[in-house]
């Protein structure tokens, strides 16, 4: 709590009183003094949903791109401290010249929610190359992706 007192500068009183809330509902286990987080349908569907909405507004659409997205740890809700972000970017072709652009979103993003962030870029020719060539990745990929902004990448 201490943590969270000092994180937030919210009163001690009102964090307890959340705290003891959260525990009471089953999303984290009191253990003294100190709480933790537990992993459930419940916690899992409420941490994803705060994933969502934290990277809402710390990742816009870029105007070189169709659609963005996230996937892994994040889209799913299962990250942790230490987790990592990935974005994905959809264009419309591939140039090099992407790639500073892309490394300004994702660093960007990564400031935002603290997290070192991987950023890939794809086209719909990578997309169907990924489904031929590596069908466990595309799978997942598109399986556990949340488009924050533009195109979707499950229509490839």
């Amino acid at each position: 709590m201490t943590t969270v007192v000092a994180a937030t500068g919210t009163s001690k009183a009102l964090v307890s009183r959340y705290m003891r809330l959260l525990s009471r509902n089953g999303f984290c286990t009191q253990r003294g003094r100190v709480y933790a987080w537990n992993e459930n349908a419940r916690s899992l569907a409420v941490k994803r949903l705060l994933n969502i909405d934290l990277l809402m507004t710390a990742v816009v659409l870029p105007e070189w791109a169709r659609g963005i997205g996230v996937y892994g740890s994040y889209a799913e809700g299962t990250n942790t401290a230490g987790s990592d972000l990935d974005l994905w970017v959809l264009v419309d072709a591939y140039t090099p010249d992407l790639e500073v652009p892309a490394a300004r979103v994702g660093k960007s993003a990564g400031a935002t929610v603290g997290a070192e962030t991987n950023l890939l870029i794809l086209t719909s020719e990578r997309l169907s190359d990924l489904r031929e060539t590596d069908q466990p990745f595309y799978t997942n990929l598109v399986r556990s992706s949340v488009t924050l902004g533009g195109a979707s990448i499950d229509i490839y």
